[in-house]
């Protein structure tokens, strides 16, 4: 790196702790109003009379629990053509990942950062496989390896281009990470150059290590204290990570080394990989015959990122600015209401304490009887006072707090109400509403709320989008994940995904209303009521229902409903399906799956021999006879056939739930072997097929 590249990521630097230092403090005045520390002076009141009553604290809990509680529900659209089935299998995976990246924590964490902050962070990483390490070097053992991972990073810790515009992230030229990482694990990392420069960064007295930025100087509590003694004691070393857009690499500083001590293509570029060659100059793929074996280390540079405007972080961010990326925090909005919430109870308590049972008492009582006065103060109930005058006690009644005062509270209220109106709580003691008015505040309670859930769903697309996109690269596909691709309700086959399986066109869709806490439920007693309604209706298939009512219950579908029987079973009932078009009848086989049977069994109006006489008996003359009279006949013989399969059916599968004796149930025509009839029809039948087949060739 040149010197003049070396000056511009130390100006930028030293400008960028400059700029973040008078964020990180008014956001610390936020994050201390949170902790019930106030620091603001309340004329004629000590500090011990404050009533720290905190407005933070559970508009916080309501914002979150409103907007982000669970796991929203992905939905899939695979743009191509021959892409039915992928939607499913990627909406499976994408569940898979949230837990395996355990996102809802960080997710939580970093909207929280943005309701003090303005814009809350985090950062999509790869875990590689083995005992290879990332920067922290702290944290590869709590995710999965071979696998993407989410990490909330400190709002403090991540420096935005002051270029950015205030709408777009991808428009920033780079970002400034700072993290501690320890020294040992910082000098085994093959990629680090300088390393006998590198020494553990002391912690000055007032460096704060809590909430973000290390450098900014406040009174160290004891948290802050046992953090910098941690730090201390482990040899961490203070770095600075560059995220270089324009040039596509990341440059890394250690503090107290001139030179950067790490400088490489950024991970998360696009490349481009050559198929491999073997020997015979043929390419090479893999054991599925379809997935081309490619060179990893001959791959070169393309346009593009593997993550959404080319970083590796995910903005939380709810509000705008007209001229910055950072937005107050939304909490800023509500802070002088908070301080004049407590100010007012303060002064009220400080009133009613000042003022509590006082007296007045002649000087001359005073002097006869020294002792009274702490008789009065100490007096029990029923007590009896001796007094020359007893005119000469004047109790003195405590004023009574104005209402002015207590409607300047509520309306300091109704302003934080309005300010951050997500859900239709009602103060208690508050004005009951008009119809109209209940209705208005609904619509604001849902718009805002629809506004930061959005916010919140689009977080949850960025993570699975880069996910998948980072996935889909050779250098990340993991290796080890699993994903059932049978369809639903079918036995589970599972294999690994490939990199082949994220490079599908797609979009993908939050439903914005699952990260409701009660979302799960309401759908599910939307199904339960479609499906009370829909058991008994012939249109709809009956075993389809049992899956999903299962699968809504989130148990094992395979256990519970019975088999739909091997592939050789149902292509024998189809078979038979056929016969019975035909008006043959070819008998019941007691070790037959009867249940199979019966099921494809109702389908046997769909054969086209069958549906061919529907057409005949439909055909009329002029004068509205019946052209074709005997091929209603042969519907209703044909229908009577079924009937009577069916019923045998029946009889065989409660014989074999009644006892192991084998019993033998002959079809319409009798016989002696009913398995050899099935086997003899079965191969005329195809016979049949093959000879028509035949016919149909020559002709052509």
């Amino acid at each position: 790196m040149t010197k003049n590249e070396i000056k511009f990521y130390r100006d930028e630097g030293a400008m960028l702790d400059r700029l973040y230092k008078e964020r990180l403090d008014e956001w610390q005045k936020l994050i201390d109003m949170y902790s019930l520390k106030f620091d603001k002076r309340i004329r004629d009141l000590d500090e011990s009379e404050y009533v720290k009553i905190s407005r933070f604290y559970p508009l916080v809990r309501q914002i979150i629990a409103s907007i982000a509680f669970n796991y929203p529900t992905m939905f899939f659209s695979v743009e191509e053509d021959n892409g039915e089935d992928v939607d499913e299998i990627l909406e499976r995976a994408s569940k898979s990942l949230f837990n395996l990246m355990d996102v809802k924590p960080h997710v939580h964490q970093a909207i929280f950062d943005a309701l003090f902050c303005g814009v809350g962070w985090l950062r999509i990483d790869y875990n590689p496989p083995g005992d290879d390490m990332i920067p922290p070097y702290v944290t590869n053992d709590a995710m999965h390896e071979d696998l993407t991972a989410l990490n909330r990073v400190a709002p403090g810790f991540v420096h935005l281009d002051p270029l950015c515009p205030p709408h777009k992230l991808g428009h920033a030229r780079y970002i400034r990470e700072k993290m501690w990482v320890p020294l040992k694990q910082l000098k085994e990392d093959p990629k680090i150059k300088h390393k006998n420069e590198i020494k553990a960064t002391a912690v000055s007295k007032k460096q704060e290590m809590g909430f973000g930025d290390p450098g900014l100087e406040r009174e160290a509590g004891s948290e802050e204290e046992a953090r910098k003694k941690s730090i201390e004691n482990g040899d961490f070393v203070l770095v600075e990570r560059w995220h270089n857009r324009i040039e596509k690499k990341i440059v890394m500083f250690a503090d107290g080394v001139r030179e950067p001590i790490m400088e490489e293509g950024h991970p998360f570029t696009k490349m481009v990989f050559p198929q491999v060659i073997n020997v015979l100059g043929q390419p090479e793929f893999e054991e599925d015959g379809v997935t081309p074996v490619l060179d990893i280390k001959a791959g070169e540079q393309a346009p593009g990122w593997l993550v959404e405007d080319g970083f590796p972080f995910i903005p939380v961010k709810f509000d705008l600015h007209p001229d910055s990326y950072y937005p107050l925090g939304h909490l800023k909005y509500v802070e002088d209401i908070q301080n004049g919430i407590v100010e007012s109870l303060s002064r009220q308590a400080g009133i009613l304490k000042r003022t509590s049972r006082m007296a007045s008492i002649s000087k001359e009582e005073m002097k006869n009887n020294t002792k009274l006065a702490e008789q009065y103060r100490r007096g029990s109930d029923g007590e009896l006072l001796e007094m020359e005058d007893p005119n000469a006690i004047n109790t003195i009644d405590p004023p009574v707090i104005g209402a002015e005062q207590l409607n300047y509270e509520d309306r300091l209220r109704s302003y934080e109400e309005e300010i951050t109106r997500v859900t239709d709580l009602v103060e208690s003691g508050a004005t009951p509403r008009t119809a109209t008015e209940a209705s208005l505040i609904a619509t604001q309670i849902s718009v805002n709320r629809e506004w930061m859930e959005s916010t919140v769903s689009g977080v949850y697309e960025d993570i699975i989008r880069n996910s998948f996109q980072i996935m889909g690269d050779p250098r990340y596909t993991p290796e080890n994940l699993l994903i059932n691709f049978a369809p639903e309700g079918q036995a589970i086959a599972r294999r690994a995904l490939s990199s082949m399986d994220f490079l599908w066109e797609f979009k993908i869709t939050a439903a914005a209303g699952s990260t409701q806490p009660l979302f799960e439920q309401i759908q599910q007693e939307k199904f339960l009521g479609f499906y009370d309604r829909a058991i008994h209706r012939p249109n709809f298939d009956q075993h389809e229902l049992d899956k999903l009512l299962a699968s809504s219950a989130e148990v094992d579908i395979d256990k519970l409903l019975p088999s739909q029987g091997d592939p050789a079973e149902q292509q024998a009932a189809m078979i038979e399906n056929a016969l019975l078009s035909a008006g043959q009848d070819p008998g019941v086989i007691p070790e037959q799956d009867h249940q199979v049977h019966m099921e494809i069994h109702s389908q046997y109006q769909q054969d086209p021999q069958y549906q061919q006489l529907v057409q005949l008996s439909q055909q009329v003359n002029i004068m509205q006879q019946q052209m074709n009279p005997q091929a209603a006949v042969q519907i209703q013989q044909i229908d009577g056939i079924y009937q009577q399969h069916i019923q045998a059916h029946e009889m065989a599968q409660q014989q074999m739930v009644q006892g192991p004796a084998p019993i033998r149930v002959p079809g319409r025509g009798g016989g002696d072997s009913i398995q050899s009839t099935v086997r003899g029809n079965a191969q005329n039948l195809a016979n049949t097929v093959e000879a028509q087949s035949q016919d149909a060739n020559d002709g052509a």
